[in-house]
């Protein structure tokens, strides 16, 4: 295993040490903000993990997260704005809804926030489009949220980077499993606050006033 594990990085290290590498890195990051099936999270994770061992660089690799973060969002956002991109049903739609209460709610710290759930970050960018949140505050907190969640992918696979020195593969492993305990503690608490939330007021007068709380923020 060992031996096979070391022969894949002996592959992978031209790889590693190419400046190509963050055009890839960027250009995976980017497109998840708009089609979240693009795996950049075990991509991160997995080259937060090899970067323990020097290779790729460290802040070369978070630059090319962040920056691929603030464009797929701002593409997200420029779809919600022109296009309104609607979705009829599965996950997506669900996760549009959530985002758009929370934004209307709450304005640009949502997008912080939807950043670290389950197509949270596509759905809050289209839907801070599709509502008109100021351009400026959407790209203050896109900014903010890109280099959170860098910091976090990127610290969970240095995490199991630095516990699974000798075996890169296995530190991946262990940093998206982390994650996925922390995701899973996160949608349990959720799940309870959900379930003791006393029931909404009436939806109309609910949406009225969340709206002027946004348009109160943009000024």
């Amino acid at each position: 295993m060992e031996e096979g594990t070391t022969t894949m990085l002996d592959h992978l290290m031209p790889l590693l040490s190419s400046p190509w590498l963050y055009l890839i890195v960027f250009v995976a990051v980017t497109i998840d903000g708009f089609i979240p099936v693009m795996p950049s999270e075990v991509m991160v994770i997995g080259l937060g993990a090899m970067s323990a061992t020097g290779s790729p660089n460290l802040v070369a690799l978070a630059t090319a997260v962040v920056a691929g973060g603030i464009a797929g969002d701002r593409i997200s956002y420029l779809l919600g704005r022109k296009a309104g991109f609607h979705v009829a049903n599965g996950r997506l739609a669900e996760a549009r809804g959530k985002a758009e209460r929370a934004l209307l709610r709450y304005g640009g710290v949502a997008i912080l926030v939807g950043r670290f759930l389950p197509y949270g970050r596509t759905a809050t960018a289209v839907t801070a489009g599709s509502v008109s949140l100021a351009l400026g505050r959407f790209r203050l907190f896109t900014a903010l949220a890109s280099t959170a969640w860098a910091a976090y992918a990127i610290g969970l696979g240095r995490l199991g980077g630095a516990t699974f020195a000798d075996s890169p593969l296995l530190g991946t492993v262990f940093g998206l499993v982390i994650g996925m305990i922390l995701a899973g503690l996160y949608a349990a608490v959720e799940k309870r606050r959900a379930a003791a939330r006393p029931a909404d007021p009436e939806p109309a007068r609910v949406e009225a006033s969340e709206r002027e709380l946004v348009t109160a923020g943009r000024g």
